[in-house]
């Protein structure tokens, strides 16, 4: 499934909401890792934001409520990068226990010295 052609907006407002739900579908998608939906939601806020940017250009005045909506889909935006930065550490370190490749952890011991602990378990061997 690809993004949908947006209609085009001509009120910063609009093209605001339709940004805070593109990003709140995003979330959705992160959570439920599904990733075609992840791929359309940011062609999706890829094209509000052109669109935002050419309705408003930077330096001009916006109302508070315009303001309001700007802050809370940056904040918005932040959290799912968080959530997509989370998930791809998480996938990352799985990849790296399951090829062997997982550094071993750095430890102190009763006086401060440092070792590393002895190889782990195998967990199974063809």
């Amino acid at each position: 499934m690809t993004a949908p052609l947006l209609a085009p907006e001509t009120d910063p407002g609009s093209v605001l909401t339709a940004l805070r739900d593109a990003l709140q579908q995003e979330y959705a998608a992160l959570c439920q890792g599904d990733g075609v939906a992840v791929l359309d939601s940011a062609r999706t806020k890829q094209q509000l934001t052109e669109r935002l940017a050419a309705l408003a250009p930077a330096g001009c005045a916006w109302p508070a409520a315009w303001t309001d909506l700007a802050r809370l889909c940056d904040d918005l935006n932040r959290r799912n990068g968080e959530v997509l930065r989370l998930q791809q550490s998480t996938l990352a370190r799985a990849m790296r226990v399951l090829s062997g490749n997982e550094a071993a952890p750095c430890l102190y011991g009763a006086r401060g010295q440092t070792h590393t602990p002895a190889a782990g378990r195998h967990i199974t061997s063809a």
